[in-house]
């Protein structure tokens, strides 16, 4: 009877033991249950900033190309309205100022080259240019030295 009595009173206790493991078992995998939620959650609130941001850096990407589209038009357009007015306003090169005043005074397109050190048809160039420009009426006026040779 002895060796029943012990071999019961063992089994009640591993029957316990396991009892008490099993209950703690459970309470760690309800933990981690609760944590898996809250994770979740986290990660779903990260996914609708995430989303949140993006359109924002999008929308922001938008505008930034569209500013620098308004920037380049802008300085597009300034650039071509600076430009009739430089245009207007610059003084030729000191050559070819050389190069008209010598022409007005009679001088040929071959002496004026020779003169400057410049190209026959550079000169002859210029001096058609001028005459296009209708600033002379004299290079409108002298065909023979404005042809090309």
């Amino acid at each position: 009877m002895d060796q029943n009595l012990l071999l019961n009173t063992l089994t009640l206790l591993l029957t316990m033991l396991i009892f008490w493991r099993s209950i703690i078992l459970r309470k760690r995998s309800v933990k981690q249950a609760t944590l898996i939620k809250e994770q979740s959650k986290s990660l779903e609130e990260i996914q609708t900033q995430l989303n949140t941001n993006t359109e924002s850096r999008e929308r922001e990407e938008h505008f930034q190309k569209n500013l620098q589209q308004a920037e380049m038009t802008t300085e597009l357009q300034k650039s071509r309205s600076s430009f009739v007015h430089q245009r207007n306003s610059q003084r030729p090169p000191e050559r070819y100022a050389y190069a008209r005043s010598m022409f007005r005074s009679g001088m040929a397109a071959n002496e004026i080259s020779s003169a400057l050190k410049m190209s026959h048809a550079e000169i002859t160039q210029l001096l058609k240019l001028s005459s296009l420009c209708g600033t002379d009426e004299q290079f409108k006026n002298d065909k023979d030295t404005l042809s090309l040779a």
